[in-house]
């Protein structure tokens, strides 16, 4: 039997189309991006992570500390992610980034609330 990919999720995925704002507040892999932010949309979101539309490629394998604003959600994060992976999308220009949320032990996040959100 071929178990389902989605049953291997360990969190369930929201499809969510929402203006994101992604700001940079560290990256050491992605220098260039550090106090900028970079809009875009959600496509879909989780507990654990989100997939999004970005108007700038992220290096994949990169950690990132960021505030993430949806603007539908009205809410703001303090989260930090490992890009899984960033391709570019049909839309010259337009990147779809999957970012893995994770916790940090030496600063404090809002990935509790987060995932209070999206559970």
């Amino acid at each position: 039997m071929v178990e389902n990919y989605e049953e291997r999720r360990a969190h369930r995925r929201f499809e969510l189309a929402d203006e994101i704002n992604l700001k940079i507040v560290f990256s050491s892999e992605n220098p260039g991006l550090l106090g900028r932010t970079l809009d875009g949309s959600t496509l879909d979101v989780s507990a654990g992570g989100l997939r999004i539309l970005l108007n700038h490629p992220i290096k994949v394998d990169s950690v990132l500390d960021v505030w993430v604003t949806l603007k539908e959600q009205r809410r703001k994060f303090f989260l930090t992610g490992n890009v899984r992976w960033c391709n570019e999308s049909d839309k010259p220009g337009i990147y779809q980034v999957g970012l893995i949320l994770r916790e940090r032990t030496d600063t404090v996040t809002d990935l509790r609330s987060w995932q209070e959100t999206f559970k």
